[in-house]
């Protein structure tokens, strides 16, 4: 009878008091780390959108979609494509056209432009880093019925594809990479 005391199952005090402190830390180490979780998240969700913004333009030009411009007057177009200029719209623009018939399949002051998306206001502290595969800090990519054909501007005669790279605006290293190729597949890293 004497040793079935300390035969008994349970928790010594040491056990709780370590659970506890253990329990504890989580909270802090989640909390302290998340500025960096959330931006990773940010530029998790502005590669997507962009990925995703391409693909709608792809199955615009795929579907042959008229554009119908702000007076409601369908216009004549050759495709749909995304432009990139860092110069000129900076590192949180870019910009979705219609290419003007007959269509040279890239952005120019003569095509439509569907949309200017920002994403300062939806994605603060992530930027579009650089361009991959092209020359010089510009690039379009054009979908042109009814395949559609993929034609990239600006991209180098040795490259079969462009890379979009995105970054944390406060840490260059971290970075994400949308990859448009020539025959239209889309890729994110």
């Amino acid at each position: 009878p004497m040793n079935s005391i300390f035969l008994k199952k349970g928790f010594t005090i040491i056990e709780v008091v370590i659970t506890v402190a253990i329990i504890s830390l989580i909270p802090v180490i989640v909390i302290s780390n998340f500025p960096k979780i959330k931006f990773q998240f940010a530029l998790s969700r502005a590669v997507h959108a962009f990925a995703q913004e391409v693909r709608s333009v792809r199955d615009l030009a795929l579907s042959s979609d008229e554009y119908t411009d702000s007076f409601g007057v369908v216009q004549p177009i050759n495709g749909y494509g995304i432009h990139i200029n860092l110069s000129t719209l900076g590192n949180k623009k870019y910009i979705i056209y219609a290419d003007k018939k007959p269509g040279n399949s890239m952005y120019d002051e003569l095509d439509y432009i569907v949309k200017t998306v920002n994403f300062s206001g939806t994605e603060p502290g992530i930027i579009i880093k650089d361009l991959q595969g092209v020359v010089g800090n510009k690039v379009s990519i054009n979908f042109s019925p009814p395949l559609p054909f993929t034609a990239i501007e600006t991209l180098d005669a040795e490259q079969v594809q462009v890379g979009i790279i995105f970054s944390v605006a406060s840490d260059n290293t971290k970075t994400k990479v949308v990859s448009v190729n020539k025959s239209g597949l889309i890729e994110t890293q």
